[in-house]
């Protein structure tokens, strides 16, 4: 069942942005006009930097971007921006920075016959936002001018510019546009030029026959700017101009007549593209756009009334509530990036503005909930954003890991890294994988082709193209990362030069003041390196030795770093990832400040997982069974059964769908009977050897455990994960139900009243909580929905409602026009990490669907 209204409770506690709960005049209807959802998103700014960044080194300004197109505008911050198209920002293959500051291509109009310049800084003024266009509004007591933008192919966004004559005198205008490339390269040394950090940058403006061209030399290898030599941004007019370059600044002029009380339209493209072969693909666009103008804004913005036609589906939700639905929709259109690079799909990425995650970077666990919700009232882009986590899907003979068939990469991204035979990539990303959602988003497409747009044909087809794949991603999970073989894989690391040496054996990293070359030096099987900063200890056993013997200083384990990575929480306490300060505390509490004894509680074990048949090494699974995981191959299983007897006959797999249905059942008794912990009511991962590297297997209720409850890590999301797949008993849905609601473990919503956040990543009760620890406190949406989710389907819909309710009231800047965020303060519901964050958006879209 779901609850679209707000208990009585939850409307009082609502401010008055809030306001109208169960009230007609809240109602949102399907289909609503655009404008009525001006200025959903803060727009307007004034870049000073190439790299202006706030304090999570995003960029500062929420630049507008749609149609998968690699470049963004902003609106004027104040009036000496207005005329102006400024704020450029430029997603250059792997990173986004800005080129100009607010004042770019700014207008400036001159009165030929009297000489009279119209100062359009003086001008009243309205400037806005809708969710697909940016208007500036500018009236001066002879002209009025307006600049509407949108954006026409993945490639352009297009300048609509009218200039209506209110002194009843036709006249010839002069025109002048005039811009300038930001000098300055970053916000926190802010006298650092650009040339200064970027000294082979070589940027220049020329005047070609396709239009103004803003290049650049090639630019690789610095982390911060990403693109070929011939890659150039390109401005072009549909009035010929007269062009004057000095360096990084030009002016173009034109002169126009506009007659008495009459209306003329000038029309201006910007483009930004990657290479020649693009140049030349979109000339000819270009070229019709300005030929037919009104043809291509009219279709953008159908796009977007068609997107809120479908997406506005709940009309029990209040205009806030419906507002940030439909930011949320305008932050997943935002991060869609256009096929390109070695990217042959469009795809979405987690942030345009965030430093790590722009260009076309694709994560499989954000991609799953990216498409989930954008199926909705996006389904194409969300089939697309699958198809590019699948296309790089290892594959039977791969040439660089042909022991991980059916396996998908952590992150793809515009170029190929060269062991692949590309250009090289800074972030692409092999050494992990992310937990399988796949078949739940999947499905989720499937439905809403076939349900919600009348598309059965294209629904079959998508899943008769996924299932396959799918399938053998469930089989790589199970055939590489179970390391004892009872069905329930565990996360872990692949095969990779920053986990193992070219013969296959795992190292380590170690810092202590001890001799290890005396201390194993004997043994012949131990390999060690030495540098200044720590010793390189190869080899599982030697690694175990390490954690029982060595008092070290700090221990670094690229297997441990992957596999936090591959369950998506990457630092989460029951990976064994917690402060110094913490683990010290923990040892006086239970330890009698015995840290040595403490630190056994938080290693991690690891251990080789090996062809049966060839001994050849498949990659490392930590030695811990965690519960979410669990859950999700449960509800894999659950989906694939569906999907199998779904698929049009002969799609390889199809016969499968009793042994999928098999292993859901068995994967449940395992984690109600396994994975959950009686004597504190929550679900908990489990070791599969003891603090000194033994087995612990054991026999309950007639199934075999590999271990018991990890219970000393403390609670977090993952307890959860049962009941949002569905696995979990009432029984115990019950007893985590009321640890998720009490104030001093979960619910700190009710505990900072007015303030905090609910769900955080790990209880306040846990060891390693901290509000501003990224996988130890901090809220992410992801598992916030999760959780409400869970409550409702196991009968505690009041409650999540009023969680979710609290979260839109609390959460900073949620129901104004702040960017949704990577995660929020639990205790003050701040905003941190990333900004027009992905994930967040989509969840917070379907809790907007789904709740209300």
């Amino acid at each position: 069942m779901t609850f679209k209204f707000a208990p009585l409770s939850a409307c009082i506690m609502l401010s008055l942005t809030l306001a109208g709960c169960n009230s007609d005049d809240a109602v949102v209807e399907p289909g609503a006009s655009l404008k009525q959802y001006t200025n959903v998103l803060d727009r307007q700014g004034n870049p000073q930097f190439l790299h202006d960044y706030d304090s999570y080194k995003n960029l500062k300004y929420n630049a507008f971007v749609d149609n998968g197109a690699w470049h963004g505008h902003l609106l004027p911050a104040d009036a000496e921006g207005y005329g102006a198209v400024g704020g450029i920002m430029q997603v250059t293959q792997e990173y986004a920075h800005y080129m100009s500051d607010q004042t770019f291509d700014k207008l400036l109009l001159t009165d030929v016959s009297t000489g009279e310049s119209i100062d359009l800084s003086s001008a009243d003024a309205n400037i806005y936002s809708t969710p697909d266009a940016l208007v500036q509004e500018l009236t001066t007591p002879t002209l009025k001018v307006t600049m509407t933008l949108r954006f026409v192919t993945n490639r352009t966004s297009l300048l609509e510019t009218t200039l209506t004559d209110l002194s009843g005198q036709s006249r010839e205008l002069r025109l002048q546009w005039q811009g300038a490339l930001l000098t300055h390269a970053m916000s926190n040394q802010p006298t650092l030029t650009v040339d200064q950090k970027y000294a082979n940058y070589g940027r220049g403006i020329r005047k070609s026959d396709v239009g103004l061209e803003f290049t650049s030399n090639d630019m690789k290898d610095n982390w911060a700017i990403r693109s070929d030599a011939d890659a150039t941004f390109i401005i072009k007019r549909s009035l010929a101009t007269q062009t004057e370059i000095n360096d990084l600044t030009y002016a173009e002029t034109a002169t126009l007549r506009v007659n008495a009380n009459q209306d003329a339209r000038i029309h201006t493209t910007y483009s930004y593209l990657h290479n020649n072969q693009e140049v030349n693909a979109e000339r000819s666009k270009i070229d019709d756009v300005l030929t037919k103008p009104d043809a291509y804004m009219q279709a953008a913005t159908a796009r977007w009334t068609g997107y809120l036609e479908k997406g506005l589906a709940n009309t029990d939700a209040s205009e806030a509530q419906a507002r940030v639905g439909v930011k949320a929709m305008m932050t997943l259109n935002t991060n869609w990036r256009s096929a390109a690079g070695d990217i042959h799909h469009d795809t979405v990425t987690p942030s345009v503005t965030g430093r790590w995650f722009s260009g076309n970077l694709t994560w499989p666990w954000d991609t799953w909930k990216q498409a989930y919700a954008m199926a909705h009232f996006n389904p194409d882009i969300a089939m697309e954003n699958i198809r590019t986590v699948f296309e790089y899907q290892v594959q039977a003979g791969d040439a660089v890991r042909p022991q991980d068939e059916g396996y998908l990469l952590d992150v793809v991204s515009y170029t190929k890294p060269t062991s692949r035979g590309g250009a090289g990539s800074e972030n692409w990303n092999e050494r992990n994988t992310k937990p399988s959602l796949a078949a739940w988003a999947v499905m989720e497409i499937y439905h809403a082709l076939s349900d919600e747009f009348d598309r059965p044909q294209d629904a079959q087809a998508w899943i008769d193209e996924m299932y396959p794949k799918l399938v053998a991603y469930h089989d790589w999970w199970l055939r590489n990362r179970d390391h004892n073989n009872n069905g329930v894989p565990e996360y872990g690391a692949a095969v990779d030069p920053t986990h193992n040496t070219d013969d296959g054996r795992m190292y380590v990293k170690v810092t202590t003041d001890e001799d290890l070359t005396l201390k194993f030096g004997a043994d012949a099987t131990y390999v060690i390196e030495q540098n200044e900063e720590y010793y390189k200890v190869v080899g599982v056993d030697n690694y175990n030795r390490v954690l029982d013997e060595v008092n070290y200083s700090k221990l670094y384990v690229g297997a441990q770093e992957a596999a936090g990575w591959e369950s998506g929480m990457d630092n989460a306490a029951r990976f064994g990832f917690i402060s110094d300060a913490q683990r010290q505390a923990y040892a006086d509490t239970h330890y009698a400040g015995n840290l040595a004894q403490g630190n056994k509680d938080w290693q991690v074990r690891f251990g080789e997982n090996r062809d049966a048949d060839t001994n050849e090494l498949l990659g490392f699974s930590m030695l811990q069974e965690s519960v979410d995981q669990a859950s999700y191959m449960y509800s894999d299983n659950f989906y694939l059964a569906d999907m199998a007897e779904r698929v049009s006959a002969g799609v390889e797999g199809k016969t499968r769908a009793e042994e999928f249905r098999q292993g859901a059942e068995a994967i449940k008794d395992y984690i109600n009977t396994c994975m959950f912990d009686e004597a504190t009511g929550f679900y908990y991962d489990i070791r599969m050897v003891d603090v000194n590297g033994a087995p612990t297997t054991y026999e309950k209720n007639g199934i075999q455990c590999a271990g018991e409850p990890l219970v000393e890590r403390g609670r977090g999301p993952e307890g959860w994960g049962p009941l949002f797949n569905g696995a979990a008993t009432q029984a115990h849905a019950d007893a985590v139900i009321q640890t998720m609601l009490n104030p001093n473990e979960f619910a700190t919503s009710d505990k900072f009243q007015g303030q905090g956040v609910s769900l955080p990543t790990a209880s306040q009760t846990n060891p390693a909580y901290g509000q501003d620890i990224y996988w130890r406190g901090r809220v992410w949406l992801d598992q916030f929905y999760f959780g409400v989710k869970a409550m409702e389907d196991y009968g505690y819909g009041p409650e999540a409602v009023q969680m979710a309710h609290q979260l839109f009231e609390n959460a900073e800047g949620m129901t104004a026009d702040g960017a949704i965020r990577e995660n929020y303060n639990p205790e003050t519901g701040a905003v941190q990490g990333a900004s027009n964050f992905s994930w967040s958006a989509a969840h917070l879209y379907m809790l907007y669907r789904d709740f209300f």
